[in-house]
């Protein structure tokens, strides 16, 4: 997969952010450069956006 940039939103300071995808995956814990968050993926969320992705899929 090429380098996919998914952009994020904290659910906290609501500031936006970018993480590489190949960087992330269920069960990753991810943190807000601004306020320092800590959000963890959870479920299969991501494995099964990636591979909707990889199978040429859209936006739903």
């Amino acid at each position: 997969m090429a380098d996919l940039v998914i952009k994020i939103t904290c659910p906290v300071c609501n500031k936006d952010f970018s993480k590489k995808a190949k960087d992330l995956k269920d069960g990753a814990v991810i943190e807000c450069p601004q306020c320092g968050e800590k959000t963890t993926i959870r479920g299969t969320m991501f494995t099964d956006m990636i591979e909707n992705l990889e199978k040429g899929g859209g936006h739903a």
